[in-house]
């Protein structure tokens, strides 16, 4: 997608439209139409960014739930800093997704589910490349192939947090321990 200004707007008027629609309204019921006029433009610019408002709610969802699993690195960062820093980022994933678990749902039971899927699979493989890459700079010197440990990682991530999206769990922070049990023997661990 275009880094355009007006893009952005656009995009970003549509997102926060479909927001406060599903406050009151199930994905399912949203058409294009309703989205445009919620956000106060055309069709010929909702056509120009997206293709239905599976495609909105994939492209809303996906880049909001990268943007939970933020936090701030410091060069001053160990090992163990870094490896409790995405260990709280994961929880904060899990409990966002459960404050959405309804639209999530829908979403993953639309037609729109391997592009939201196809998504979050490009934004965690590079989140967990770039923690791989603070991990080496920091010391980890495990043997394995970087980009294979990061499709991995990243791969597993998003089929739990999937798992997470259909279950009727309720404690985060178990399931959050829960995944780190599950991941490679080179991930950093808290003691």
């Amino acid at each position: 997608m275009t880094g355009d200004p007006r893009a952005l707007r656009s995009r970003r008027r549509l997102q926060d439209a479909l927001r406060c629609l599903l406050e009151r309204e199930e994905l399912t019921e949203i058409g294009v139409s309703e989205l445009c006029r919620a956000a106060g433009v055309h069709r010929t610019t909702f056509y120009g960014h997206y293709t239905s408002v599976g495609d909105v709610a994939s492209d809303l969802y996906a880049s909001w739930l990268d943007d939970v699993a933020e936090f701030p690195v410091a060069p001053s960062d160990t090992i163990d800093a870094l490896a409790a820093h995405y260990l709280e980022a994961t929880a904060a994933v899990l409990r966002s997704v459960t404050a959405e678990r309804r639209t999530l749902r829908a979403l993953l039971a639309s037609e729109f589910s391997l592009d939201f899927r196809r998504r979050l699979q490009s934004l965690f493989d590079a989140r967990i490349a770039a923690a791989i890459a603070h991990f080496r700079q920091r010391g980890l010197d495990a043997e394995f192939d970087d980009a294979l440990g990061a499709a991995f990682v990243g791969g597993g991530f998003v089929g739990a947090v999937l798992l997470w999206v259909t279950s009727e769990e309720e404690d985060e922070d178990a399931f959050t321990r829960g995944i780190l049990v599950h991941t490679p023997a080179w991930w950093p661990r808290l003691d």
